[in-house]
């Protein structure tokens, strides 16, 4: 099998695989285990800030992405409308949001205080009562880079899942999600950057563990490999993930009717999204599942939910219909590359017969 489906999860890399040889025991424990834990725990905290150029108080272990990005949006949002408590409270986002994103957004929008409003980052319009502005670092679905730079007095909440330990940070972000199972770490652990002064209030209530926001014996393996697999991402080669990408990019002047969906130059390496016109992209993607090649129609978590993420970022219903993400990973090869574009450029040609 070939894995292509890196977006989505990537297998577990040789440094986060060699952590879980490795005992943790509850890192609140008094005793010797307990402080070695602790000691564990926080040393991944600190090397985690060390990517992020921020202070390792600043940072909280999660189970996830989702739960980073609900407790970044929910808690920011209720704790800014409880600051400004005479006004409707208004919220602006891109129209290129994980579900992890849109859902706790849709929920705010169902509330008599807040306002949330879905646009294209060009389109955004501020006003007094704009609070609180959500933008992903990396689309998931067609790799697009959105840069931002924020209004004094509006606090700036990116989901970093497809972005972290693989381009670099600029800083903007007040509050910044990040997840494991996409930089080769555990399904199942995440993090969350909270900048000093911005107030989050908790969704959890349970004992005292990091600072009250995230109760819970802390997931001290976790983390740990969340920071191995980080390192080891931060030392890809991008030359050679970014040929992976050339290579299945030139499909699209190779054979008739395929065309790579982008919103603009500014993309990541390790996403390629391409329509191939004509054919159904689950068609496609179960036909190569078949010839040994794992690709996607796009985030996983979107295969449960009604609409297209393609056409809500403006591309029509034929090229939506017909899409197919490809994901890399520093673990895949050029040679794979070679080998998947031809298997693609032959079952495009019988499944168009």
């Amino acid at each position: 099998m070939i894995y292509f489906d890196n977006a989505a999860t990537t297998p577990l890399t040789a440094a986060a695989r060699a952590i879980l040889t490795q005992d943790f025991y509850n890192p609140s424990a008094p005793h010797a285990l307990g402080i070695t834990a602790k000691r564990a725990f926080s040393g991944a905290l600190k090397g985690l800030a060390e990517i992020l150029s921020c202070r390792d108080d600043e940072l909280l272990i999660t189970s996830g992405g989702t739960e980073s990005n609900n407790l970044g949006i929910l808690g920011a949002a209720f704790a800014l409308k409880a600051r400004h408590n005479k006004r409707k409270l208004r919220i602006l986002a891109s129209l290129a949001e994980h579900p992890s994103v849109v859902e706790p957004l849709k929920f705010l929008a169902s509330l008599p205080d807040f306002t949330v409003e879905f646009a294209h980052q060009k389109d955004w319009e501020f006003c007094p009562d704009t609070r609180l502005v959500c933008l992903t670092q990396v689309a998931s679905e067609t790799g697009d880079i959105f840069v931002f730079k924020k209004p004094q007095g509006v606090v700036l909440f990116v989901d970093g899942a497809q972005g972290f330990a693989k381009m670099p940070f600029d800083g903007q972000a007040d509050i910044y999600s990040f997840s494991g199972h996409k930089i080769g770490g555990l399904v199942g652990v995440g993090g969350l950057m909270i900048r000093k002064g911005i107030v989050v209030k908790p969704l959890m209530y349970g004992g005292g563990q990091q600072r009250k926001l995230r109760p819970g014996t802390e997931n001290v393996a976790g983390a740990t490999a969340l920071l191995a697999a980080a390192r080891e991402c931060l030392a890809a080669d991008l030359a050679i993930i970014a040929e992976i990408r050339r290579i299945l990019a030139a499909l699209s002047e190779e054979l008739p009717g395929v065309c790579v969906n982008q919103l603009s130059d500014s993309v990541s390496p390790y996403i390629l999204n391409m329509s191939f016109l004509g054919i159904k992209g689950e068609v496609l993607v179960n036909a190569l599942s078949q010839r040994g090649v794992c690709v996607s129609t796009g985030a996983a978590c979107r295969a449960l939910k009604k609409g297209s993420a393609l056409e809500n970022m403006g591309f029509d219903r034929v090229r939506a219909d017909s899409a197919v993400r490809f994901s890399f990973f520093h673990l895949n090869s050029v040679e794979e590359a070679e080998r998947v574009g031809g298997v693609v450029k032959e079952c495009v040609e019988g499944l168009r017969v």
